[in-house]
């Protein structure tokens, strides 16, 4: 079967030779807000057995001439389409980090609804219930320059080296307030459930996602859910990269062995 990845969504760390003759587990890789997948691809070396695909948003780096969505519907339907020729065919799982934990949960529900379940959702930095970190006033997305960058500055949003140079910034602060936008405008449904297994992850003095916070996505999932806490803050995922990423690799070959040994009863 061929899972052929076309157009601008969806960007693959392996090529289809390197994939040849096997059947890796898809993973499927959202990332933060005013972010794009090259960080993420990077992981592949370390993701034995799995096909890591790293999304990218209109407005993000290789789409960075496109204007950006402002509605988190929006960019799940997009996705969900892309996805379509992959996820009919190969199982998969999904992993966002902050906005991208957004993307990803409302994007399970979405897949879920058409028929196609993911074997585990990842969940990174991202608060379940919004009440249980301190909401903004006025909203980050509209914050003045000044404030909104110190905003993303004390989260550790954004490369020291795009900091310090004005021009960089100008280019990535309109995908990054998009996604602000989308995220903030956004409503969940605190019944939404998915039946994929979850588990969250975060750091310990998150202040966007504490860990109450993760514990609460325990009531959006029917299956089993887990939480993992990391030391640090909001972008702890990458200071425990190495943590991080065997728990996704062992949690989805696991999963995938379940799903072969089932289908064959």
């Amino acid at each position: 079967m061929s899972t052929e990845l076309t157009g601008p969504w969806l960007r693959r760390a392996a090529d289809g030779n390197e994939l040849a003759g096997q059947d890796p587990i898809g993973l499927f890789c959202l990332p933060h807000a005013g972010s794009g997948p090259a960080r993420y691809l990077a992981w592949a070396d370390r993701l034995d057995g799995i096909d890591l695909i790293g999304v990218c948003l209109p407005g993000h780096e290789r789409r960075i001439a496109e204007a950006p969505l402002r509605r988190v519907a929006d960019i799940v339907d997009a996705l969900a389409e892309a996805m379509s020729p992959y996820y009919l065919q190969r199982p998969f799982g999904l992993f966002g980090h902050s906005f991208g934990g957004l993307l990803a949960f409302e994007l399970a529900l979405r897949l879920e609804a058409a028929g196609a379940r993911p074997l585990h959702v990842f969940l990174s930095g991202c608060a379940a219930d919004p009440s249980g970190a301190a909401a903004p006033e006025p909203p980050v997305a509209d914050l003045d320059e000044e404030a909104f960058l110190a905003h993303v500055r004390a989260l550790g949003g954004l490369d020291p080296d795009v900091l310090a140079h004005p021009d960089l910034v100008d280019l990535v602060i309109p995908a990054l307030r998009a996604d602000y936008e989308a995220a903030e405008n956004h409503t969940p449904d605190p019944a939404a459930t998915v039946a994929a297994p979850i588990t969250a992850l975060g750091g310990l003095h998150d202040p966007a996602a504490p860990p109450g916070a993760l514990i609460a996505w325990a009531r959006h999932t029917a299956g089993p859910f887990s939480r993992i806490t990391l030391p640090g803050g909001h972008f702890a995922l990458f200071d425990q990269e190495h943590n991080v990423l065997r728990t996704v690799r062992t949690t989805l070959t696991a999963a995938g062995r379940a799903t072969r040994v089932a289908g064959r009863t």
